[in-house]
């Protein structure tokens, strides 16, 4: 339905002929709490646009405009759901032919048709709510305030996006006839409007099909229309913060306009430890003052406050004397370890810069925040940085998101920016020193490696004329099939014998390779182990070179095709626990049972199920070795393609043994033994987990430890240990790989850490019971571990 809506049809030329009408609807004026809450009046409905698209986490539903005295809102329903790169715009004319015809964040839609062009433009990124506003100049588009985190105070992303505008900003005042518009794309130059609110006729996405990405831009036309209506001021201005943006100048911002007369008053501030020579307000914001102080101040420990008095709104309201507000001044040394990466440049070096989305960094390349060379391949710059307080609770933080450029072009190749959380508890100066796209020199090999490879198709099987190849994630190799890198069976060294079915080559990997290579092979250019992961290999060149060199070659041992984390033939295994030692004593009629990871047979013969499947019996009867001797045993046959690597931990009556521990944890070694020869596992101590625990097979600087309790039944802890401040994700998968949940994504300081997991998944349902893997990359390196939900 559209009830306030700028005709448009198919006839597009003959619309713009057409004058914009008023609003037809009777609207009341409004303060909007903007908190993501939809408090609109009804009749502030200016459209009901929901369900004109294939996708809901693309759609607008009800739309609103309404204002009061001070400020114009928009608001409207959209929830992104589980899609990224979402992003939110707002256009508004402000009843003139002139304004901008391009898109100021550069997606795919254009105004060159529309009879009024817009005069000011808002968007919002919802992954990082990065959030901009800006107007038309006459000549360009240009920023109405500092973009940024919030910087808007748009609340989006979590089922209604409201948004409050200044009508001073504006321009307008009662009896004004605007026009408004909004959209929903994406992130990328690509990208047009998937849904508008009265474009309907430009919109992307259609109940039938969606188009994601356009080769040119999109025309929009149409607005929706609404006069802004006259509403009385009758609340004093209040105090929303306070920066030091340049040096000796601090800005304040009120909630709304205030008088020029009474705000351009020095004597009516205060700043703690400064002298407030003039007081000017902004020509184009009319609720901020820019204070002009004595002299400087610089980054402290403790926090700046704001004093205001005497300052009244354009209604002639008072502020309440004595209103405050806070901030702190953080100097941030950017220091950048380019060693690795200089190697592969040729001198004389290009600068390097430092490009962020907090004043005072920008992301304009080259834009004087110029790192200084300190010798040793290492540069630094350092800047200060504004903090918004909480004057009551006397803390001041900030998100810093930014990145190293070389040369004013080129952006580290870290994925997204660097994250950095400024904190007044940490004290007035933070250090983040980092390797160029976090590349420490000790991960990459000094000397070339040549790496043999070998793998045994005999189970798989294989036919005369096949190719076997092997792809990877580093030079020589790559993942581009068909693959160039083969292996032969042809007798010829490092191959052992022709014709026995296991293939063999040698990758040389350069000086300069990463240490951590992983990789697949593959038969006739399809890749083998679906759903199991990369193989992987760790390149120690303190250990390994070259065919013939003084350390010679890394030779890998001979693995199954299609076998890279499952076994290849099925493996009896021999479990054995002491009862003599443990915290709760065992007794004549007590259950000693073992579970874990599940075995690849229906119905399974290993599981985390309770009741198990496995009891356990000391009776002298093999593989029981002595009857009445407290040791517990059974055998166990894990079928061909069961997972290598099993967890397991004993049970007591059906009660899981030391819960606040590890699992315990083995290889099933189907290379050395079968069915016929069992692989008898050392000797366990019921309740001492933590003697046969999972190995913390993570490098160094990434200490991840198994979750606990495990099994766990409705949450678990995730502990790890950070020795190298960075870029980090934790993320939850399934069997299958599929994204779970992410439980964090950001910076992480070094130090301990400690995340929980409740057992739901992104969308808020619980998870089904079964084993899942959490995965923590840092700074470019790995862990994962796998953890059980039981029910």
């Amino acid at each position: 339905m559209r009830t306030t809506r700028i005709p448009v049809r198919a006839a597009l030329l003959a619309v713009i002929a057409l004058a914009l009408p008023a609003a037809l609807a009777a609207q009341v004026p409004q303060t909007i709490a903007v908190d993501g809450v939809n408090d609109f009046n009804p009749a502030n409905l200016l459209d009901a646009d929901g369900g004109d698209t294939q996708f809901s986490q693309v759609d607008i539903g009800d739309f609103y405009v309404t204002n009061d005295a001070v400020k114009l809102y928009v608001g409207f329903e959209h929830e992104n759901g589980n899609f990224g790169s979402v992003q939110l715009g707002i256009a508004i004319d402000v009843g003139t032919a002139a304004g901008g015809t391009s898109d100021p964040w550069g997606r795919q839609l254009e105004w060159s048709l529309a009879a009024n062009k817009p005069d000011f433009m808002f968007y919002v990124n919802l992954d990082n709510n990065w959030q901009g506003g800006l107007y038309w100049n006459g000549t360009a588009w240009a920023n109405l305030s500092a973009p940024g985190t919030g910087a808007l105070g748009w609340i989006a992303g979590n089922g209604f996006a409201e948004i409050g505008v200044l009508l001073a900003s504006l321009g307008v005042a009662p009896g004004a006839n605007i026009n408004v518009e909004a959209w929903v794309t994406q992130d990328s130059p690509t990208k047009g409007p998937l849904d508008a609110a009265a474009n309907d006729a430009s919109q992307l996405s259609t109940p039938g099909s969606t188009t994601w990405d356009t080769p040119i831009d999109i025309p929009m036309f149409d607005y929706l229309a609404f006069t802004v209506m006259n509403a009385a001021d009758n609340d004093a201005p209040t105090l929303t913060g306070a920066q030091h943006i340049n040096t000796g100048v601090v800005d304040v911002t009120f909630s709304e306009p205030v008088g020029l007369a009474t705000s351009q008053v020095p004597g009516n501030y205060l700043v703690t430890g400064a002298t407030v020579n003039a007081a000017a307000r902004d020509a184009l914001n009319l609720n901020v003052v820019h204070l002009t102080l004595a002299a400087d101040i610089g980054a402290s420990a403790t926090m700046y406050t704001v004093t205001v008095s005497n300052v009244q709104d354009l209604a002639g309201n008072p502020i309440v004397a004595g209103s405050t507000t806070c901030f702190a001044l953080k100097n941030v040394v950017f220091r950048g370890r380019m060693s690795q990466f200089l190697t592969t440049q040729t001198p004389p070096y290009g600068d390097f810069t430092v490009e962020g989305g907090t004043l005072p960094l920008t992301w304009s390349l080259c834009d004087g925040t110029n790192g200084i060379d300190q010798g040793g391949d290492v540069y630094e710059v350092a800047a200060d940085f504004c903090l918004p307080g909480n004057c009551g609770a006397g803390t001041a933080t900030a998100n810093l998101e930014w990145k190293w450029v070389y040369d004013c072009v080129t952006y580290e190749p870290i994925a997204g920016n660097r994250n950095h959380v400024m904190d007044l508890a940490t004290g007035a100066q933070d250090v983040l020193d980092v390797w160029w796209n976090d590349q420490d020199p000790t991960q990459f090999t000094t000397h070339a490696i040549d790496v043999l490879l070998y793998v045994d198709l005999n189970v798989y099987g294989y036919a005369p004329g096949d190719l076997v190849a092997v792809n990877g994630s580093d030079a020589p190799l790559d993942y581009t099939v068909p693959s160039i890198n083969l292996l032969a069976d042809d007798g010829v060294t490092p191959d052992a014998a022709a014709g026995d079915g296991i293939y063999s080559t040698v990758v040389t990997f350069p000086a300069g390779s990463r240490k951590n290579v992983t990789y697949k092979f593959l038969l006739n250019d399809a890749y083998e182990c679906f759903a199991q992961g990369d193989r992987g290999v760790f390149l120690n060149d303190e250990l390994f070179d070259i065919v013939g060199g003084a350390l010679g070659p890394l030779a890998m041992p001979v693995v199954h095709y299609d076998r890279c984390s499952t076994t290849w033939r099925p493996v009896n295994v021999v479990f054995r626990v002491d009862a003599n030692v443990g915290q709760t004593p065992v007794g004549p009629g007590d259950v000693v049972t073992v579970n874990g990871t599940t075995s690849n047979v229906a119905p399974p013969s290993f599981s985390w199920d309770i009741p198990s499947l496995n009891v356990m019996l000391d009776n002298g009867v093999a593989p029981d070795a002595t009857a009445g001797d407290g040791i517990y045993t059974t055998s166990v046959v894990f079928a061909d393609s069961s997972q290598i690597f099993t967890e397991y931990k004993y049970l007591v009556n059906d009660v899981y043994e030391c819960t606040d521990q590890a699992n315990r944890s083995f290889t099933v070694d189907a290379d050395n033994y079968s069915l016929a020869s069992p692989q008898v596992l050392p000797l366990d101590v019921l309740h001492f987990c933590e003697t046969t625990a999972a190995p913390d097979l993570t490098p160094s600087r990434l200490a991840l430890e198994q979750n606990r309790p495990n099994p766990f039944n409705p949450q678990t802890e995730i502990a790890f240990t950070v020795h190298r401040a960075g870029p980090a994700s934790l993320r939850v998968y399934d069997l299958k790989g599929g994204l779970v949940r992410s439980l964090h994504e950001g910076r992480l300081e070094e130090g301990p850490h400690a995340m929980t997991w409740d057992g739901r998944d992104a969308t808020g349902q619980l998870s089904p019971a079964g084993v899942y893997f959490y995965r923590l990359e840092l700074n470019g390196e790995v862990g994962v571990r796998k953890m059980m939900l039981v029910k």
